[in-house]
């Protein structure tokens, strides 16, 4: 991954430096051809000025002189030439006479400038021509003087040559700066990500206490390590609570199969009435197939794909205290549940009755002759709650905490039972989006209430 983040934030920067180099080189070569004709033109009035004054005044040999040195300073070619005559010459002539001839022919009242594109001589050179300002004495003597100022457009060239060099210098060395940048930054992500990958790859192996750091990287890297040490913490927890499921199961399962095994071995006896030892038997073998039954119940819940329909708790609760109502008169309980509004959640197809149908059950369990269970319905925040309030004899605050454990069935429950009735309760409203929560009634009993999010 580290050299994929360093070829792409190579080719970036190349791209970008491309982009930059490219047209700051062109511009220079523009603006250094440009500003070679325009000083040349410039020098050339001001000379021109200069040599028309000493021509003027019969002085040729200081114009030469004053020719000469600005050549010999400038690098340029000065001619003086009155019609076919040279009168000065500052040294070797760089263009042919039939270019110097064509130039003079073309010469008027203003400045001539431009390149000549080839020559025999020093090849393609820059110039500008013009006619000398002499005076009305020297316009009459001398015919139509022309000075021409000619530049070698090698020099020119050399110059743009070592604008482009000095710009390739320059993107090599960003593009060493950007390497090296990049090299840092390709770490700093690649550091976090292999740790997290040696944490994974140790969760895979069974080393389910390591974690993924999450003070390294950036924001998303360290979100990504607090997703993975969640998922492991969950994972540790599910493998927790599958080992404690197996052990519970196993001592359940052990508890009616030695009882079963027992009664059954009676049967062998004499000394027992086979009718009593059969019934013992036959409750064992049903009491194994309850909690048999309860266990597949709890392994399909978790295949179970939660898709969620709104469902009319108040309507619920009515219909189940319908149902429980004729249990309720036969043990001498008071069974209500007072009208209520509509109140949809939403839950899974079927859970809610079954929830209902559970904590029922535990309250006609814990609620002697005589006793109350109301069913009742509210409305809280963004959540819809129902609640199951019995006048038993309560739970401590313990007991409550852990009465939603699979096989729990409390101390002193001589009840008959798996203990996993409020267990699958609880898994069913979780799965749904809800929660189960056995909080103590106002007076005495139990307040078992689910919790739905409102449709």
């Amino acid at each position: 991954m580290r050299r994929r983040l360093l070829l792409g934030f190579l080719l970036f920067a190349v791209i970008a430096m491309a982009l930059l180099v490219i047209p700051v080189g062109y511009t220079l070569n523009s603006n250094a051809r440009s500003s070679t004709l325009i000083a040349l033109r410039r020098d050339t009035s001001a000379l021109a000025t200069v040599l028309a004054n000493d021509i003027s005044r019969h002085r040729l040999s200081q114009a030469t002189r004053v020719a000469r040195t600005y050549s010999h300073g400038t690098g340029r070619q000065i001619l003086v030439l009155e019609g076919a005559k040279t009168l000065i010459a500052s040294k070797a002539r760089q263009v042919d006479d039939e270019e110097i001839a064509r130039i003079v022919q073309r010469v008027a009242a203003t400045q001539l400038s431009g390149v000549i594109p080839r020559s025999s001589i020093e090849g393609a050179q820059y110039y500008v021509a013009m006619r000398l300002p002499l005076d009305a004495v020297a316009a009459k003597r001398l015919n139509r003087v022309i000075l021409v100022v000619t530049f070698p457009v090698t020099v020119v060239t050399r110059a743009i040559h070592g604008n482009w060099r000095n710009l390739a210098l320059y993107g090599l060395v960003m593009l060493a700066a950007a390497v090296g940048f990049g090299f840092l930054l390709s770490t700093s992500l690649t550091r976090p990500l292999r740790r997290i990958g040696r944490a994974v790859e140790a969760l895979g192996s069974g080393q389910l206490r390591v974690r993924a750091p999450v003070d390294e990287g950036p924001e998303e890297l360290r979100r990504l390590a607090e997703s993975i040490n969640s998922m492991s913490s969950r994972l540790v927890d599910a493998l927790e609570a599958q080992r404690s499921f197996v052990a519970d199961a196993s001592h359940q399962l052990r508890t009616p199969l030695t009882a079963l095994q027992l009664q059954l071995e009676n049967l062998q006896s004499d000394d027992a009435g086979p009718s009593e030892t059969l019934d013992a038997a036959l409750s064992e073998v049903s009491r194994l197939r309850w909690l048999v039954e309860s266990l597949l119940e709890l392994a399909r819940n978790e295949s179970r794909e939660p898709i969620l329909t709104p469902v009319d708790l108040s309507l619920v609760a009515q219909s189940r205290v319908a149902f429980w109502q004729a249990l309720a008169e036969e043990r001498g309980i008071d069974l209500r549940a007072p009208a209520a509004a509509p109140l949809n959640v939403l839950v899974i197809s079927g859970v809610i009755e079954q929830v209902v149908d559970n904590l029922l059950s535990n309250a006609f369990d814990a609620t002697e002759r005589g006793g109350r269970i109301s069913v009742e319905t509210r409305v809280a925040g963004h959540a819809g709650e129902l609640h199951v309030i019995d006048s038993g004899v309560g739970m401590s605050d313990e007991d409550r905490a852990r009465a939603l454990r699979r096989f729990w069935r409390g101390r002193d429950n001589a009840a008959p039972g798996s203990g996993l009735g409020l267990a699958i309760a609880d898994q069913l409203v979780r799965l749904s989006g809800g929660t189960v929560e056995l909080r103590a009634a106002p007076v005495r009993g139990i307040d078992a209430t689910i919790s739905l999010q409102r449709a």
